[in-house]
């Protein structure tokens, strides 16, 4: 790129308006007038040094993976950095387009204390409106935006939805942070090379395609005051942990001495100890849902401690910083797990019963009650998951509680075995550890279905005495379950195969020649994007020998990872963090007579690269006109009833692990013909399919499938 002055004026787009006296500048690709006096000092600010200086080989902070390279240098104005300009690394496949949105979308996700403000769907793409950097490293990343909304940032980003950049700010005075759009702007910068001249984009980052060795240099100018050039004064960051690309250990740690922690153990495996710390007493079970994750433990505080913290503790997921602690769940009751209902609400199980839990205010609410309304008199209550309209929650080691999300009463108890853990299958199907060995939920008969167990494959392990989540748990990319088996010392795993209803032994310690096995049955989690397992391992109950060990889906050992840091962690559960975010797609439009229903499948509206399908939660979020038609989500199918002739919409929310996005789909309602009734039912869906010779599957099979609904009809259904 040369230096030329003439194609920084053409790049600017400045044209002088003799009536307004004003400038018109391109920021980001978009037209922004100012005066010609503020112009000027722009236009010099923006004069290309002769060189990027940025060296590709002291780059340190990376983010993404492949053969290409890109550098992102950040400079903020007043002197903040020390007047230093940060400098980021972005690698991508040679195969793959990438753009300069692409490039501050991977940092911002991969550096927990790198944060960005932007505004999404414009004519020109997105538009960065702000950018933050956590100096002091506290980790309390928040960004305020109009009418004093605090909000965490999302994979490093937070959204608005108009250009409200001016009134937007990082209350921690402490960190790096500019925004703006009228009384500032971030200048956008590029150079093909490092060693090339930076010129000012005359587009957004959008519409700017990164090529092999570039450089995308942002300054923020301001318009008063001293300009703010790019002085090639750079600070090359140290690698940083990227929180997206690993696993967490919920650990108990050393009961009677301190409170609990996590761990985090990279892809690569390095471990990063205590990145949290005072969690609770005996911490048993995580989660991430809504940007955060749950950690729940069995009391507040372990007698050793010399702090206290908490049953419920709530971390920020970008930063795992503690956003709160709660004390006590109604009393003394000791937790267990989290379920997460949908954005504003979940379940919290406990000791005696199960609580709501808002999600909005970070308040414990009350407990789950019976149909009737009374007292449920729950005991000790463990794992749960909601499909549909219900969530499934397991009384440890006595039935199978349903739970209306709407109501927050007890609908139906499955009591017909002991029920002591439960996940869900790729499939959308629930199932449970039992007395028994394994049995799949009929949600819709509400009953049990045993699955016999061949011989050589072991019943499920519980945790006996003291609670832990057990090791029953899915694959999110193949249609598998996995468990521990029964022991005291944990030493085997075994899988079922639901669609070739076959099982196998895939890990097996018993003659492991570091004489390593699972400290509890809940030592064992699948990664949902690699499917690889990991096992928790430790030596000796008087041992501070603890390692993971990765297997793939088929049993080969592919690394093993020993904590070189000793001491008496008890690692427990694995929490995978939730990285990707929920997408809808468009949807046809609905035709609907009047006084006539109509029943939309929402199965593939909406996807979540890191979610069953079955988990997401539909519901109507609005409907334009309730005069036209209403509208309703039952079961994960909406429900559209014509009122009167006339064209409206219906805006549907889709939440995904606790983040929500939106599709509307345009309704049309026509005069009635005469006939009443319902074209079609919510309530009528396939509950049972077999094969023609009376064996049961659990998917559409080639050739001639028997397929049972809920309203008792059987339909011969040839797949081709």
């Amino acid at each position: 790129m040369k230096k030329i002055f003439t194609s920084i004026v053409l790049a600017l787009c400045i044209s002088v308006s003799v009536l307004a006296q004003t400038t018109t500048i391109n920021v980001q690709g978009q037209q922004h007038k100012v005066n010609a006096t503020v112009a000027a000092r722009i236009q010099k600010a923006a004069e290309a040094t002769t060189s990027t200086g940025i060296d590709f080989s002291k780059i340190e902070r990376w983010a993404g993976e492949g053969d290409c390279k890109a550098a992102l240098a950040i400079k903020w104005a007043d002197g903040q950095n020390d007047g230093k300009t940060l400098v980021w690394g972005y690698r991508w496949k040679s195969s793959e387009k990438k753009t300069g949105e692409d490039l501050i979308r991977a940092v911002a996700k991969a550096d927990p204390a790198f944060y960005v403000l932007a505004l999404s769907g414009t004519s020109f793409g997105t538009t960065f409106g702000g950018f933050g950097y956590d100096i002091d490293g506290n980790r309390n990343i928040i960004v305020t935006t109009p009418k004093n909304n605090e909000v965490y940032p999302r994979n490093g980003i937070v959204y608005v939805s108009s250009y409200v950049f001016d009134n937007c700010s990082a209350p921690d005075i402490t960190d790096a942070w500019n925004s703006g759009w009228n009384k500032g702007f971030w200048s956008y910068n590029v150079a093909d090379k490092a060693e090339h001249a930076l010129g000012f984009s005359g587009t957004g980052a959008s519409g700017r395609v990164l090529t092999d060795g570039c450089v995308d240099a942002w300054v923020f100018s301001k318009f008063s005051g001293a300009s703010n050039k790019y002085d090639g004064n750079l600070k090359y960051l140290p690698a940083t942990v990227d929180y997206t690309k690993g696993v967490f250990m919920v650990n108990e740690d050393w009961y009677g001495h301190n409170n609990s922690t996590t761990n985090y153990l990279t892809r690569d495996g390095k471990f990063v100890y205590n990145n949290t710390t005072e969690i609770g007493a005996t911490a048993c079970f995580g989660a991430a849902w809504g940007n955060r994750y749950y950690i729940i433990a069995k009391q507040a505080k372990d007698g050793g401690a010399n702090v206290e913290g908490g049953r419920i503790t709530i971390c920020d997921a970008n930063t795992m910083r503690i956003i709160k602690q709660i004390k006590d769940i109604d009393g003394n009751n000791e937790g267990r797990s989290f379920c997460g209902v949908d954005e504003h609400k979940a379940y919290v199980s406990t000791s005696r019963g199960i609580y709501t839990l808002n999600l909005d205010e970070l308040t414990v609410g009350a407990a789950v009650k019976n149909a009737d309304g009374g007292d449920a008199n729950l005991g000790q209550c463990g794992n749960m998951v909601r499909l549909g309209d219900y969530v499934y929650a397991t009384e440890y080691g006595k039935s199978l509680r349903i739970i209306d999300c709407n109501t927050d009463r007890i609908v139906a108890t499955i009591s017909s075995a002991k029920v002591y853990s439960i996940t869900m299958s790729k499939d959308g199907q629930l199932w449970v550890s039992t007395d028994k060995g394994i049995s799949r939920v009929n949600t819709e008969s509400r009953q049990l279905e045993t699955i016999s167990l061949p011989e050589g494959i072991n019943v499920p392990a519980n945790s006996y005495g003291a609670w832990c989540p057990d090791g029953l748990c899915a694959s999110m990319q193949n249609n598998v379950i996995y468990w521990t088996s029964v022991s005291w010392n944990i030493l085997k795993v075994f899988k079922y195969d639901i669609n070739n209803n076959e099982f196998a032994k895939v890990v097996d310690l018993t003659n492991d020649a570091d004489k390593w096995k699972m400290y509890s049955a809940s030592n064992l989690r699948v990664d949902p994007v690699t499917d690889n397992l990991y096992v928790s391992l430790f030596k000796d109950w008087e041992s501070q020998d603890y390692a993971v060990r990765i297997y793939d889906n088929k049993g080969t050992q592919l690394n093993e990872y020993e904590l070189t840091q000793k001491y008496f962690w008890f690692p427990g559960m694995f929490v995978f963090p939730d990285v990707e975010d929920p997408i809808a797609g468009k949807m046809d439009a609905v035709n609907v007579e009047e006084n006539k229903n109509v029943v939309v499948d929402l199965d593939n509206v909406c996807s979540d690269a890191d979610n069953f399908q079955a988990a997401i939660v539909k519901s109507v979020k609005s409907v334009a006109d309730n005069k036209v038609a209403t509208a309703t989500v039952k079961n994960g199918k909406l429900v559209v009833t014509g009122v009167k002739a006339g064209n409206t919409t219906v805006t549907l929310n889709f939440c995904s692990n606790g983040i929500s996005t939106t599709a509307t789909v345009n309704v049309t309602v026509t005069q009635a013909t005469g006939i009443t009734g319902t074209q079609t039912s919510a309530d009528v869906r396939e509950i049972a399919r077999f094969t023609i010779d009376g064996k049961r599957i659990n998917q559409p099979q080639r050739g001639i499938n028997i397929v049972k609904y809920s309203d008792g009809t059987v339909k011969k259904v040839v797949v081709k």
